[in-house]
């Protein structure tokens, strides 16, 4: 019930996030979530969270000085969502900035390359279409070098930072967000009108970033998932890890191409659109017996997707860690076996 992206609604009528963000919420704040539901009485979800004695903060005002601003500065929107692109557009031509628009990444280089002037780019950080918002990124550099990038995501900042989803020294702007605070980054970003540029703040030197920890060994993967912004997401995660990897949006995609560019390992939702990703493996390995699975599921325990030899189980949310651990775990068993 709490799995991301699921619903029942038709599509277009909901994004099956409702209940995730609203579980994600009660959990980080310590609490926990409880649903009573009965044929023809309803449902009743309580969120019970845990109680705090501290007084309420009294109440301030915000200095002149420091109020939110808005300015006349170009900013091109990337966003493939209708209604989030039209409501961010409002917001900014509200705060005074001229605004262009694309749906996406390849539609938004057109318009750079076209010698449209533009001061900044905010784009979401995943985008359906070839290319990725990163590569818009280096493409639109090479054309405006002086070109201010904002992105934007509703995946935590820590998700998206993770293994250099995001070129070194972007912003990121975390969704749900406020006018207010769309406002002060973009100052922070633009500079202030009539005086100079305020930069964010910075944090005192730090050593550099580790590296993202790479795979033992470079495989070919097999992806199925349905959902393209989860889809997209892996696929990063497992490219910059330095897997080769092949995308299927159902099973049956995902058994012509194993036909004809056979991977290592498959890595399959357990709900696919037509057959579930526990019969997509069984029919895989009808014609490969010993290829190792991944399954991925929100669910604490799924029938037919139980750990051995030849599978893990991933529970969502997870993170390029666990992919890599039991990748390992799969193929040291078989070098062991080998031996």
């Amino acid at each position: 019930m709490f799995e991301p992206f699921f619903t029942t609604k038709p599509e277009g009528r909901g994004t099956g996030l409702g209940l995730s963000m609203v579980y994600g919420f009660v959990r980080q704040s310590g609490g926990h979530v409880r649903i009573s539901s009965a044929p023809g009485q309803g449902s009743t979800i309580c969120l019970f969270l845990p109680r705090c004695a501290r007084a309420e903060d009294a109440a301030t005002t915000t200095p002149d000085s420091d109020r939110v601003i808005g300015g006349n500065e170009t900013i091109l929107v990337v966003e493939d969502d209708a209604a989030v692109r039209d409501t961010v557009i409002a917001m900014l031509r509200d705060l005074g900035y001229r605004v262009l628009k694309a749906t996406h990444a390849a539609s938004a280089l057109a318009i750079i390359e076209g010698g449209a002037r533009i001061d900044l780019l905010f784009t979401d950080v995943v985008m359906p279409g070839p290319m990725r918002p990163v590569e818009l990124v280096a493409a639109a550099r090479q054309q405006l070098p002086q070109l201010q990038v904002l992105f934007t995501s509703g995946y935590t900042q820590n998700a998206i930072m993770e293994g250099g989803r995001l070129s070194e020294g972007v912003e990121l702007l975390s969704k749900p967000y406020t006018r207010e605070a769309l406002a002060r980054r973009l100052r922070q970003l633009l500079g202030g009108p009539g005086r100079a540029p305020q930069p964010v703040p910075t944090r005192k030197a730090t050593p550099a970033s580790p590296a993202p920890r790479q795979a033992t060994r470079p495989l070919h993967i097999l992806v199925c998932e349905d959902d393209w912004m989860i889809r997209s997401l892996v696929v990063e995660m497992l490219h910059t890890r330095g897997h080769r990897v092949s995308e299927a949006t159902d099973a049956g995609e995902a058994i012509a191409l194993q036909a004809t560019q056979p991977a290592d390992v498959l890595l399959t939702d357990v709900g696919l659109p037509d057959i579930s990703g526990i019969e997509l493996a069984e029919r895989l390995r009808k014609v490969t017996p010993d290829l190792p699975v991944l399954f991925a599921t929100g669910e604490t325990h799924v029938h037919g997707a139980s750990p051995d030899e030849r599978t893990r189980v991933l529970t969502k949310p997870f993170g390029a860690d666990e992919v890599l651990d039991a990748l390992d775990a799969l193929f040291q068993r078989r070098d062991v076996d080998r031996v």
